[in-house]
């Protein structure tokens, strides 16, 4: 939320404090989620049936809150087209990186799908028509020769399902660019509710051939991994609202800390040097481009990974 000209007063200080630490809250807690992703995928349910789960439950949960709060959104949709986009950037974005969650450790997985502000900046010059300076593009280099530092095509030390979390990164910022390019509909809130809707009818028809039955346990992961995913958005979404964009987005790379922290909690994994070094080198590039992009809207990023 933009302050007004001239000095801020104890109250905008106040609310910016509250931004960050709502958004510290949402980059410490979305990594429950890939766990349990990850957890359903080694079980051998299919990543896309995941993905499906998740965004249904999500959308029934929705559908009361949506009704009480902006119930003249559940009407016929104006914008058909940007919002299939919208569900299919995130199936495409979330399956990708649960596929890659079932063979890499998650903070190398989440790691490699940093790459997602490179892609934007490449969206934004040939989609969006955006001016793109020398220096954007020399971050955009330096940070796919990061990315190459933490994936290792050419070492003993490369995971060749390492491409679905580039894959993932790159479904992201076709979101965000479908974003940017105008999608306008009432609130955040149907945002998300068109998004989680139209995610759920594009991955339905796959589970006709996908479908792998679920015991209670695993049913109730889906439903723990609907709930945190919403609460997530939803702390993102009031973050952005009390904090200024160059203030709350940065931090949404603490997700490497906590992704990393329940990694080796949950599956004993940790990253090597090279990856810390490569994650370092690619969140400094991100951030550089990201003061230097100047876009029409603010998009939270929640990955909804």
């Amino acid at each position: 939320m933009t302050t007004q000209q001239g000095a801020a007063g104890p109250g905008d200080s106040s609310r910016a404090l509250l931004g960050i630490v709502l958004m510290c809250i949402a980059m410490f807690v979305v990594p429950i989620v890939d766990v349990f992703a990850k957890m359903l995928v080694q079980q051998g349910i299919p990543p896309l049936q995941t993905v499906f789960l998740r965004m249904a439950t999500g959308t029934l949960l929705l559908v009361p809150v949506v009704r009480i709060y902006s119930p003249q959104s559940l009407g016929r949709i104006r914008q058909p087209l940007p919002v299939f986009m919208l569900g299919l950037s995130i199936v495409g974005s979330t399956t990708c990186f649960f596929i890659a969650l079932e063979f890499m450790p998650i903070a190398n997985a989440l790691a490699i799908s940093f790459v997602q502000p490179f892609f934007v900046t490449i969206l934004s010059k040939y989609v969006l028509k955006e001016q793109v300076g020398a220096s954007r593009w020399s971050a955009l280099v330096i940070g796919f020769a990061a990315t190459l530092m933490i994936i290792r095509p050419n070492s003993d030390a490369f995971e060749p399902n390492s491409i679905f979390a580039l894959m993932a990164g790159a479904f992201m910022a076709l979101y965000v660019i479908t974003v940017r390019s105008g999608v306008k509909v009432a609130s955040a809130l149907t945002t998300t509710f068109y998004t989680h809707a139209s995610a759920t009818a594009l991955a339905a028809p796959f589970m006709f051939f996908l479908w792998e039955t679920m015991n209670l346990e695993k049913w109730l992961l889906i439903m723990a991994m609907a709930l945190v995913g919403l609460l997530v958005q939803f702390l993102m979404i009031k973050a952005y609202e009390f904090g200024e964009a160059s203030l709350i987005a940065p931090l949404s790379y603490m997700e490497m800390i906590s992704s990393t922290l329940a990694g080796l909690w949950f599956f004993s994994e940790f990253p090597d040097r090279t990856t810390f070094l490569g994650v370092a080198i690619l969140i400094c590039c991100a951030l550089f481009t990201s003061y230097h992009t100047k876009s029409r809207s603010t998009v939270p990023l929640n990955q909804e990974n």
